[in-house]
């Protein structure tokens, strides 16, 4: 097989410094680089024509050459205090060894000692995950709803606002959910209180009315939501984002009609114990019994601890012949993301429905404005391949 000679990008300009015309320094830059151009492109020409008698050594050249991006350095955060796993003190063979052991019998220990390896990490990596949903439902117990009983929201704003139509448009985003203006004279632990205990008399069915799962408190800045506050009743716990890049579906180009069916949730992403904690939060704002037939959906995809925020409708239709395949480019195993489902024939239609915004987690208070569990700081983000969510 011929080899490729590849170039190097480390090319002698110091004779470029020892030119004391202007014109003429400018000049011999140029034609450095315009050579380096010159080899880089015969390299490039001289692989295709390697790589088209052999199509096996592209495939290999893209398996190894994987950009280094900030998600593949992840440096993965430590688990929450009281979430460490118990390890099993399985048998083991010795260390000191008996001499005059046959190659046999050290490749039969040796497979032993692989899989009781093996079998300890499957056990720890078990007991991981047993441990942090065990300390999750310890912190937050009021998360972990059964799936027959749906939320309750009670949606307010901030004191002295004057803008509405944000805070209608985003309790229609959430099922069952009741906008009710912010009384200026009463706190946020007051309205917890009163939301999840109730005494007012419900006019439509003449009796007390039935307490609310959760107060969601939208903050209004400059006409627009820049705040969210979300307590689950009665004891919490709190959950502060900051709301970026609001923009409501009148704004969106193309944009549908929503309808009153409960959407399918996606939770995309959220992999450290507070990001599980987190999705557990937004599990719990929406009915768990989604109606298929009005056919939207509502995604959360967090992004370097961004949670992006969509709503669309779907449809199935037949793929057109100028079309890729459906899933192309998402097979994380390979450098240029795989091919699709090869045969399937079958493409997704999706219209955004709106709003769409982007929310940054701040603060966790394991109370209800007391008692913080986590909040976040500037100098988090001085290490950049460190995520919290």
């Amino acid at each position: 097989m011929p080899k490729v000679k590849k170039t190097s990008t480390s090319q002698n300009t110091s004779a470029t410094f020892n030119i004391p015309n202007k014109v003429h320094r400018q000049a011999h830059n140029i034609r450095i680089k315009s050579a380096l151009a010159a080899a880089k492109r015969k390299e490039k020409f001289d692989r295709k024509k390697v790589e088209a008698k052999d199509p096996s050594l592209r495939e290999t050249r893209l398996s190894t050459n994987l950009p280094d991006t900030i998600e593949r350095k992840r440096v993965w955060d430590e688990r929450i205090p009281g979430a460490v796993p118990t390890t099993t003190t399985a048998g083991t063979a010795d260390e000191a060894k008996a001499e005059g052991v046959t190659g046999e019998e050290a490749a039969a220990e040796a497979a032993e000692e692989a899989a009781a390896a093996a079998e300890i990490a499957a056990h720890e990596e078990n007991q991981a995950t047993l441990a942090e949903d065990a300390e999750t439902a310890a912190l937050f117990p009021t998360l972990d709803r059964p799936p027959g009983a749906p939320p309750r929201i009670l949606l307010t704003t901030s004191r002295f606002n004057h803008t509405h139509d944000q805070a209608e448009e985003l309790a229609n985003l959430f099922p069952n959910t009741t906008y009710l203006p912010r009384n200026n004279d009463l706190g946020i632990v007051e309205m917890a209180k009163i939301a999840a205990k109730p005494t007012t008399i419900d006019p439509a069915t003449g009796e007390v009315r039935k307490p609310y799962s959760h107060i969601m408190i939208a903050n209004v800045e400059s006409k627009l939501i820049d705040a969210l506050t979300i307590i689950v009743l009665p004891e919490g716990p709190t959950f502060r984002f900051t709301v970026s890049n609001y923009q409501p579906a009148k704004r969106i180009s193309g944009h549908g009609r929503p309808t009153s069916h409960i959407p399918e949730l996606i939770l995309n992403n959220f992999l450290t114990p507070l990001g599980k904690t987190t999705a557990g939060l937004f599990q719990s704002l929406f009915p768990q019994q989604p109606q298929f037939q009005g056919r939207q959906v509502v995604t959360l995809h967090n992004q370097r601890d961004f949670i992006f925020f969509r709503r669309h409708r779907y449809v199935f239709r037949e793929k057109r012949e100028t079309e890729k395949e459906a899933g192309f480019g998402l097979d994380p195993t390979k450098a240029d993301g795989g091919k699709g489902m090869e045969g399937l024939g079958v493409r997704v239609g999706l219209q955004e429905i709106g709003p769409r915004f982007t929310l940054k987690l701040r603060r966790v208070e394991r109370g209800v404005k007391k008692d913080t569990v986590f909040q976040w700081k500037g100098g988090m983000d001085k290490v950049r391949t460190k995520f919290q969510l």
